[in-house]
């Protein structure tokens, strides 16, 4: 029998929504325009930097979600950790949900993705040099890449470690913060608009990589619709894995030098 949090969830109006999104957003983006540049002048490796300042937020998201879960009085238990962040087992046509997010997590953004070139070559909005191509929308990756950052990947079996442990804060920290800790709180306030407010606000979100916010908008607002229809967070974790980790694939095909000359 599942446990019940001890305390009634507090519901979080759409000023202190702004503020839940925005500190996390302006903290990733100081570390990738801020971190990332300074770091580089003191001679660090650009793969160890990249992933530091982009999983780092994430890791915080994770640990922050925790935090406030004991804030409000909850016990540690399994129990009423997977009640209080609707960590919840697919049944049924929850399977075609998830599915049904995937394809839009996927095929949303590839059909949108000329939107994020167009914006990434404009005068104002061009990527800075010194960001990886891997998040540059104008360079074609294609096939099973052979380094990753200036990092050789044939044999070097820490790059998979390293990434998925990078995957699994991103993936853990955005669901545990957004869908599992502050949506239960916005629904209350917002009441049938919270899966709007809360994609559009987790659009915003990614405004650190500007040139995919319209890219993004199909999976964002998709992704909320779904946690909030189901009250289930385990669709966005699964479509989360499935989407992010075909890098992670790719990688470790290239680790086991499938494809290399």
């Amino acid at each position: 029998m599942a446990e019940s949090p001890p305390s009634q969830i507090k519901p979080m109006s759409l000023r202190m929504s702004l503020l839940f999104f925005g500190i996390p957003s302006l903290v990733a983006t100081l570390g990738i325009y801020v971190g990332i540049p300074l770091l580089n002048r003191a001679g660090m490796n650009l793969f160890a930097n990249f992933l530091l300042f982009t999983a780092g937020p994430m890791a915080v998201m994770l640990v922050s979600a925790l935090i406030a879960y004991q804030l409000e009085g909850s016990t540690w238990s399994w129990l009423s950790i997977k009640d209080r962040f609707r960590l919840k087992p697919l049944r049924g046509t929850d399977w075609l949900w998830t599915l049904g997010l995937l394809v839009v997590y996927i095929g949303g953004y590839l059909l949108l993705q000329p939107t994020a070139r167009w914006l990434a070559d404009s005068a104002f909005l061009k990527p800075p040099p010194f960001l990886p191509a891997v998040v540059d929308p104008r360079v074609m990756q294609a096939g099973i890449p052979t380094e990753m950052m200036g990092v050789t990947l044939k044999g070097n079996w820490s790059v998979p470690l390293v990434y998925a442990l990078v995957l699994a804060f991103n993936i853990y920290g955005e669901e545990f913060w957004w869908r599992g800790y502050i949506l239960p709180r916005q629904e209350p306030a917002l009441g049938k608009w919270t899966w709007v407010v809360h994609g559009l606000l987790w659009n915003l979100f990614h405004v650190f990589w500007w040139w995919n916010q319209i890219a993004l908008l199909p999976q964002t607002l998709r992704l909320s619709f779904v946690a909030f229809k189901l009250k289930n967070t385990t669709p966005g974790i699964i479509a989360h894995w499935l989407n992010n980790g075909l890098g992670l694939v790719l990688i470790l095909l290239a680790v086991l030098g499938v494809g290399a000359s």
